[in-house]
């Protein structure tokens, strides 16, 4: 059975990531069940569409550019308002085409038509991997968007790296389905991992696809615990070497590997490709 397919950050490989136009194209793609996008928190304390491990504004802060991935602590867009950060030019990087896209807030995203997909949406903590983790972020960052998320008359997953984000959430509103993300600390601790996801209140885990291919038993655990397992990838930044060889031919091996090993959901950056690839396998209608 073909897992459900999410699209990263929308259709990102036609379209500026995180941005209405991305989202937008993921939306019109059929077969895709969920698109899948990531929400910081400004610093008047709202909430913005961006992934700001992977992008940087210029010296100038009129455009954000790519930059080798952090996997720690940038944290530039708690710097800002909410004004600012909007006024950024979130496309040229790709292609000048694209200069009058502008990074859009978690309002506008969920305005859009969602129809019968499912806005996963994944709120960040920037202080979370930190020396000094923001012990006050996670209610924060739920006090911003929980008005968002009752309004939304659509149907929602959140996730989050932080299980305290969830715990927020879970108390605030507990019918909102969560889900846990969960990074290379826990490759060798899954039932510790799958422990602090019961407890976080989550009903899915999302982990690296390539720690579930290096250890299958990720699915067969989280599906005796009670939880779906989705999986996701990690993606190169432009200007990283892996970058010009990370191509939707270069991943399917690795979906129909993970397909056959019994994952809930496939988190791709070719949305498009992916629902074009398993149904030339038979496996989609």
């Amino acid at each position: 059975m073909v897992p459900i397919i999410i699209a990263h950050r929308g259709a990102r490989n036609e379209f500026p990531e995180n941005t209405i136009s991305s989202i937008s194209a993921a939306l019109a793609i059929s077969g895709i069940s969920a698109t899948e996008f990531d929400v910081e928190l400004t610093k008047d304390k709202k909430g913005v569409v961006a992934h700001q491990e992977t992008v940087i504004p210029d010296a100038e802060f009129v455009r954000i550019e790519y930059a080798s991935r952090n996997y720690t602590s940038r944290d530039w867009v708690s710097q800002y308002s909410k004004d600012q950060i909007i006024k950024l030019d979130a496309g040229s990087y790709m292609a000048r085409k694209f200069d009058s896209v502008r990074i859009p807030t978690l309002q506008q995203v969920l305005e859009l038509n969602w129809g019968s997909q499912v806005a996963c949406i994944e709120l960040k903590d920037a202080t979370f991997w930190s020396d000094q983790p923001d012990l006050t972020r996670p209610r924060q960052v739920v006090a911003a968007v929980i008005d968002d998320l009752r309004n939304f008359s659509g149907q929602l997953n959140v996730l989050s790296f932080n299980p305290q984000i969830l715990l927020e959430l879970h108390t605030l509103a507990p019918g909102i389905p969560t889900t846990l993300a969960l990074w290379t600390e826990w490759q060798s601790r899954r039932a510790d991992a799958i422990r602090l996801a019961v407890t976080s209140a989550a009903t899915t885990i999302t982990i690296a696809d390539f720690l579930v291919l290096e250890d299958p038993d990720w699915v067969k655990d989280c599906h005796q615990a009670g939880l779906q397992i989705h999986v996701y990838p990690v993606s190169p930044t432009r200007g990283e070497s892996e970058f010009e060889s990370w191509t939707a031919e270069s991943q399917y091996v690795k979906w129909l590997k993970l397909a056959q090993l019994g994952v809930d959901g496939l988190v791709t950056d070719f949305p498009r490709q992916t629902v074009a690839f398993f149904r030339e396998q038979g496996m989609m209608l």
